[in-house]
């Protein structure tokens, strides 16, 4: 075979492997593109949804921060009547006892009584309500 043919053989091979790297090199860039595509469009909608957690846990807090306000609003209220509910249920029984009444006779006592008794039963509840909702504040 002449050089000339040999040289021509030769240059055929290498542009052939030349060719091929350049190929692989170039499916390798488009894989990289596509990735590269999927993990934006992840970043992306890790994005949304974080604001999104951030706006609804933001509401949640006001939520829980109100309920706590509340309960503990409830809770002192409900202290406070209790005292002035044990002096006017003190000088009431102490007036039906000197006019010789009945106490359950009043339907106001009976009334006031069974109100005070069921927000007193609310209580325990609402203590452990209250001492939840602080928890998570």
């Amino acid at each position: 075979m002449s050089d000339y043919k040999r040289v021509l053989k030769h240059l055929n091979k290498e542009e052939l492997s030349t060719q091929k790297v350049e190929l692989a090199a170039i499916d390798d860039l488009k894989e990289l593109i596509t990735d590269a595509k999927r993990i934006i469009g992840l970043q992306e909608d890790g994005v949304k949804r974080g604001n999104k957690a951030e706006r609804e846990y933001k509401e949640v807090k006001k939520v829980i921060s109100d309920a706590e306000g509340i309960t503990r609003g409830a809770i002192r209220q409900a202290g406070n009547l209790k005292k002035e509910s044990d002096k006017i249920f003190n000088k009431v029984e102490v007036g039906a006892k000197e006019l010789g009444l009945n106490i359950n006779s009043i339907p106001e006592y009976k009334t006031a009584f069974k109100l005070i008794s069921d927000m007193f039963e609310n209580q325990n509840e609402l203590n452990g309500m209250n001492n939840f909702l602080k928890k998570l504040l």
